[in-house]
């Protein structure tokens, strides 16, 4: 008993003195392995024994850290579950039965007649009104007014007593210049005077005011003057003025033609002695002034009357000095296809037309083209015809007439330029 008591106290003394070590080396390293060696030997060999009723000192054991050990990470083995294709059951194909709906035709509701009000083309009268009241000023201040079913073209008229003046003492002037020579004087009114509307009368001064001033001038002088106005005006029912174009029509010349052969003394055959050629689809220049499409898709015919003599005639045309000189026509085509430039083609040339009339005579023309259309007209009263454009021909007017030996001149111009600025050519071609 007293041997282990006395074992007891040993152990119990160990113990204490381990402690006391442990607490005064805290700051040290502690091998870990040898105290715990010491520990397990001594707990080996000291048996249970009660503890005194001494207690021991209380000694703080250091807190010793576990070392943090990680626990290595175990990945759970993936298992996958088996898969277990479920056997593809396909659904029975059950078509339903064809229910066809029952065919319920509907009451067949016509709609109700309604006819659109019948639209008639207009009459005849209805569209001739129409056109009939039909009126423009177009550009230019081109009038486009329906008259007989048709679309024409009207310039309205300008001019002054003073240049009417200016072509009564050149004209005089030529006359005084030519003593021997037969001087004419033919003032060619437009169609303004014959076809513009009532309403459009205060639009444009009356020609044959400036007209019979010139011829009432010219009366006293030796100077003959070729009255048209009147004849014309009596014909103005008929096609004597074209509707798309400035100028008058060839049968308006016609009827001037005859005032100038029953003045100046000489045979003109009769109309019907003429071969007549129509082409159709003219549109002149009223159309390009105005730009009114009703001229444009309302063309009209243009009919050429040809001299009764045409095969007999040699026309030559020179420059506007009268010199380089080559033969051709005085109708250019002998179709009227050219319409008014059918004759003489062009106004910037002198044209000499010699004829088979065989009546000693000379005729010179000093003309603008309206007196072109004239030409066609004269080739059985003169042996010789020479056409001058006042506008274009650079030669002295009074020297040509003496050059080729002219028996008669003709003066043949519209109203325009008798009274208008192209009068002071006149002078020009009579001083130069």
């Amino acid at each position: 008993m007293k041997k282990q008591y006395k074992a007891a106290l040993l152990c119990l003394a160990a113990v204490c003195a381990a402690g006391c070590s442990q607490s005064t080396q805290s700051s040290m390293p502690q091998d870990s392995t040898a105290s715990s060696a010491i520990t397990t030997q001594t707990e080996a060999s000291t048996p249970e024994t009660k503890a005194s009723e001494t207690e021991a000192p209380k000694t703080e054991v250091p807190e010793t850290k576990a070392p943090e050990t990680e626990a290595p990470e175990t990945e759970a083995p993936e298992t996958e579950a088996p898969q277990t294709e479920a056997p593809e059951t396909e659904a029975p194909e059950t078509e339903a039965p064809e229910t066809e709906a029952p065919q319920t035709e509907a009451p067949e509701t016509e709609a109700p007649e309604t006819q659109a009000p019948e639209t008639q083309p207009p009459t005849e009268s209805e569209t001739l009104e129409a056109i009939n009241s039909y009126r423009r000023i177009g550009e230019n201040g081109i009038l486009v007014a329906g008259m007989d079913g048709h679309y024409r073209g009207i310039m309205f008229y300008g001019g002054t007593y003073g240049y009417c003046d200016r072509y009564i003492y050149d004209v005089k002037q030529f006359k005084e210049a030519l003593p021997k020579v037969n001087v004419y004087s033919m003032v060619i009114p437009t169609s303004v005077d014959f076809y513009n509307p009532d309403e459009y009368k205060g639009y444009t001064a009356l020609q044959k005011d400036k007209i019979d001033y010139i011829e009432q001038e010219l009366s006293s002088s030796e100077v003959k003057n070729v009255r048209v106005y009147d004849v014309l005006s009596q014909h103005a029912s008929e096609e004597i003025y074209a509707r798309t174009d400035h100028h008058w029509m060839p049968l308006g010349a016609y009827y001037a033609a005859e005032c100038f052969a029953k003045a100046a003394d000489f045979k003109m055959s009769e109309l019907s002695e003429y071969r007549a050629a129509t082409y159709g689809g003219y549109v002149g220049s009223m159309y390009y002034y105005s730009q009114d499409s009703a001229l444009y898709n309302d063309p009209e015919d243009y009919t050429v009357y040809y001299s009764p003599n045409e095969d007999k005639l040699t026309t030559t045309y020179y420059n506007r000095y009268f010199s380089n000189g080559y033969e051709s026509d005085l109708f250019i085509v002998d179709n009227a296809s050219y319409y008014y430039l059918t004759f003489l083609g062009s106004d910037d040339l002198i044209a000499h037309v010699k004829t088979d009339a065989e009546s000693g005579r000379n005729l010179v023309v000093i003309k603008e083209s309206y007196g072109n259309a004239l030409i066609p007209f004269l080739t059985e009263g003169f042996d010789n015809i020479y056409v001058l454009d006042l506008r274009y021909c650079e030669v002295n007017a009074v020297d040509f007439c003496k050059q080729v030996g002219a028996t008669d001149l003709l003066f043949a111009n519209c109203a325009y330029t008798v009274a208008g600025g192209n009068c002071e050519y006149f002078e020009y071609i009579r001083t130069r």
